[in-house]
């Protein structure tokens, strides 16, 4: 009987042992593969991916939207709100134009999945986003939810947003402004930062995927 119970413990313990040796293996995989980077994309790639937190929020359309859409297709992420008087409209516009430059560029196959994420869930409807992203593209996605449904995509991922009154009452959001890079694993990979040029982001992203091999 202690004959069998040693060698189950010996056997729970090469499964632990094999479990933790894939995953530094794979830390270092990815740690290797940022160091070896060219210069222009260290900046943007992440050390590691990160794998998408659980999380579910809802479309412009009502329809249900959770971290297995982001699998399957590369996609943009960027986080916003509606009544943002320069900073989002003029990203929502970059990443159209970046549609179109790849349209124009014969990639059409490779176009991302672009993602508006709210960050003012008391004020951004699903009804409200549908109208103002609508504007910009038919094509773009736009999120929304309870604060505990923003915070659960949000937090992981290291996007800080906060309310802001100016001295005159004026009510805005700070939030970041960087577009998170999302590859067809459904992983955080990699951020574009602000100001966001079309044929900048076009390089950068083009340079991602062929670096990633994906």
């Amino acid at each position: 009987m202690r004959s069998k119970s040693s060698r189950i413990i010996l056997l729970i313990s090469m499964l632990i042992l094999g479990v933790v040796i894939a995953l530094l293996a794979n830390r270092h995989l990815a740690q290797s593969r940022w160091e070896s980077a060219p210069a222009e994309l260290k900046p943007l790639l992440w050390p590691e991916p990160r794998a998408l937190p659980d999380f579910s929020m809802r479309e412009q359309s009502g329809k249900p939207f959770s971290a297995e859409d982001f699998k399957g297709q590369w996609s943009l992420l960027f986080f916003g709100y509606l009544q943002c008087p320069d900073v989002c409209p003029m990203t929502l516009q970059s990443m159209k134009t970046l549609r179109a430059l790849m349209r124009e560029s014969g990639q059409t196959g490779g176009i991302p999945r672009m993602v508006f994420v709210s960050v003012d869930p008391a004020n951004d409807t699903p009804e409200r986003m549908a109208g103002y992203l609508a504007f910009f593209d038919d094509s773009l996605i736009g999120l929304s939810g309870s604060a505990d449904q923003l915070e659960a995509l949000a937090g992981p991922l290291g996007i800080a947003y906060a309310e802001n009154r100016d001295a005159g009452g004026m009510r805005s959001m700070d939030h970041s402004t960087s577009i998170i890079v999302i590859d067809a694993q459904g992983r955080a990979v990699a951020a574009l930062p602000s100001p966001h040029q079309p044929a900048v982001m076009l390089r950068q992203f083009n340079s991602l995927r062929a670096y990633l091999g994906e």
